[in-house]
């Protein structure tokens, strides 16, 4: 069902970000994140996202960092397995929407997450627009009792993987 999206997301993306929330100062980040499509069973794409806070005089230090896996199953799910460098994991569960042959919209929610008690929930958009990557990141935590946009980016591909 999603045959389009491995080729859609391979690659190196790399661009630039803000984030906010309740509880913390908003920031501004840049990102690489990088798509390698592996031939398994479910269809695989493995990812590696790194990001560096970027602070006062332009000073840029590592910041997030988390790897993992989106599934694509034959029935139409499509999960994502991660770690952060954090110590949480998650797993998110939802859809794509093949737009046409360079464009799609992936829509997951938590289902499981781990290693972290103020979680609640989390929900992410991404969107592929050919060579454009943009992505917002909601949060629902202990402290903030519905779900707030915390990450929004955009970033282009250089390569592909």
């Amino acid at each position: 069902m999603y045959e389009a999206l491995p080729t859609l997301l391979n690659g190196t993306w790399r661009g630039a970000g803000r984030g906010t929330f309740p509880t913390i100062d908003d920031f501004e980040f840049e990102e690489v994140t990088t798509f390698r499509v592996r031939d398994l069973e479910p269809a695989t794409i493995a990812y590696e996202q790194r990001t560096m806070v970027v602070g006062a005089n332009a000073i840029r230090e590592p910041s997030h960092w988390e790897s993992g896996f989106f599934l694509l199953f034959e029935d139409g799910r499509i999960e994502v397995l991660n770690a952060q460098n954090s110590g949480r994991v998650e797993v998110l569960s939802g859809s794509c929407e093949i737009i046409d042959a360079t464009t799609a919209r992936l829509e997951l929610a938590s289902v499981v997450h781990a290693h972290d008690p103020r979680m609640i929930a989390t929900r992410r958009i991404l969107e592929v627009r050919g060579d454009e990557l943009h992505y917002e990141v909601h949060m629902q935590t202990t402290n903030v009792d519905v779900l707030q946009k915390h990450l929004w980016a955009s970033l282009r591909r250089d390569s592909p993987a």
